[in-house]
């Protein structure tokens, strides 16, 4: 199924502009994560449903995304590892999130240690993806410093208990995703734009 979209896209595109081999390289990875992100979403949404966590499950899929969009992070290694690790968070973290009293001082301190960490290692990017212009390091790292302050503010201010858990647990997953430690653990290269410059020149 992936192939025939992925492949009938392509035909499509290309018979409205040309494409040489590394666009179309580029096209069918851009479309392949396209396809596999909707299917996810699709059966993380289902699952949902079933278990009753509709609102709380997309509240943890916006924010996360907000913060995961600029700081990047890792990614499972096979298929296999991603489907477990997103439906592990999408669906695993919304059966308890409601049921879990955060005490403001712990929240003060995720969301301190969040800023500390897009300050340190934001964005954090994989070997496949390296952020090689420094200029768009720059710019998500400010970005990712902004989403967090957004964060706070909304944390400071919101009566909801479960806006301000999935706030936390956002950033908690996404600390793991960017830390120098969760890379040596999994055998990741960490700041590939270093090792890509080193390979060019």
């Amino acid at each position: 199924m992936k192939e025939k979209f992925v492949n009938s896209s392509i035909n499509f595109i290309s018979k409205y502009q040309e494409c040489d081999e590394l666009k179309l390289k580029r096209l069918k990875y851009g479309l392949e994560g396209i396809y596999s992100l909707v299917v996810k979403a699709i059966v993380i949404i289902i699952i949902s449903i079933i278990t009753n966590t509709l609102k709380e499950t997309a509240l943890l899929m916006l924010f996360y995304a907000g913060i995961r969009t600029f700081s990047y992070g890792m990614h499972a290694k096979s298929n296999l590892a991603c489907w477990i690790s997103s439906i592990l968070i999408y669906n695993g973290i919304p059966l308890f999130i409601t049921y879990i009293n955060i005490p403001n001082y712990i929240g003060y301190i995720i969301l301190g240690i969040s800023l500390i960490a897009m300050l340190l290692w934001a964005p954090a990017d994989t070997p496949k993806r390296p952020l090689i212009r420094k200029n768009q390091r720059i710019k998500c790292k400010i970005l990712s410093i902004i989403v967090v302050i957004i964060y706070t503010l909304i944390y400071l201010f919101s009566n909801s208990s479960l806006i301000n858990n999935t706030i936390l647990f956002a950033l908690l997953i996404q600390i793991i995703f960017i830390n120098p430690l969760s890379y040596k653990l999994t055998n990741t290269q960490f700041n590939n734009y270093k090792y890509y410059k080193k390979s060019i020149n």
